[in-house]
């Protein structure tokens, strides 16, 4: 997708870039050596696409986070996917689990036990996924953790789903795509973060795996989510690129189940 890109390029704007493609100019090799666009537009369209290439060689994602707008970092996806980190935030009074899914697998980090390991599973990651976290997510992690900063890519798909015309919340917009919850966690207002925790201070075993399992399933389900989300982009948008393969959840479902036996069982060490 990154090749087929040149909005990122000083003095392209999406007019330009749709102009490129339209013209049969789909990816950087395609650039004929006359004329493309303007004499000065020409000399940044190749001095762009040289330094983009040399970015792209080295792994530097962020050079195109920065270089574009947050609205279209979805673009940078499937070069990021295999290490990009799906992440949901639950909070009440004072106390937030986190749940993750990455190359790894899923994990979830709570408080009293290992939330202070999450900046560190996080160093390597080269993308972050969220819904709504541009206004949620990121904003409490930034809190709970002084000094952490997530990668520059960061995939909003609360925002990306509605550019691609999906509107509503995730559970629901999460119905409408086909990913679908095992029935005991398909009621959200029974499963509010705040009720299961009073829950558990009152003594139910349940609450916290209930509660655990239900942000392991948000976080997981971001992955599928951010691939549909892609697809829908770029068929909204015309580009010039493949779709994404959606991931299998079956194999996930299996890996969210043990990663809660881990997080509600006893510490170990």
């Amino acid at each position: 997708m990154l090749t087929a890109t040149f909005r990122h390029i000083h003095g392209i704007g999406p007019l330009r870039e749709r102009q490129l493609w339209f013209s049969g100019i789909s990816s950087w090799d395609e650039v004929p050596e006359g004329p493309v666009l303007s004499p000065s537009l020409d000399a940044r369209l190749r001095d762009g696409i040289a330094a983009s290439r040399a970015r792209l060689a080295e792994g530097d994602l962020a050079f195109f986070a920065r270089a574009l707008p947050e609205t279209e970092h979805f673009r940078i996806l499937p070069h990021a996917i295999d290490q990009a980190g799906f992440v949901d935030v639950e909070t009440a009074e004072g106390w937030t689990v986190i749940g993750i899914l990455d190359r790894e697998g899923p994990r979830s980090f709570r408080e009293g036990r290992d939330l202070a390991e999450f900046p560190s599973r996080a160093a390597s990651w080269k993308m972050i996924v969220t819904f709504n976290g541009s206004a949620f997510d990121l904003p409490h992690l930034r809190a709970l953790f002084p000094g952490w900063q997530p990668p520059a890519a960061h995939l909003d798909l609360c925002h990306a789903l509605r550019l691609a015309g999906e509107r509503g919340s995730l559970k629901q917009i999460e119905a409408r795509l086909g990913l679908h919850r095992p029935a005991r966690l398909d009621k959200p207002s029974v499963l509010d973060a705040s009720i299961l925790w009073r829950a558990q201070r009152a003594g139910d075993p349940l609450a916290l795996r209930r509660l655990v399992e239900y942000n392991l399933t948000d976080a997981f389900h971001l992955r599928p989510l951010a691939e549909i989300a892609y697809n829908l982009l770029v068929r909204r948008l015309r580009m010039p690129v493949p779709d994404l393969p959606v991931s299998d959840r079956g194999a996930l479902l299996y890996d969210v189940s043990k990663a809660v036996e881990r997080a509600c069982g006893t510490p170990q060490g």
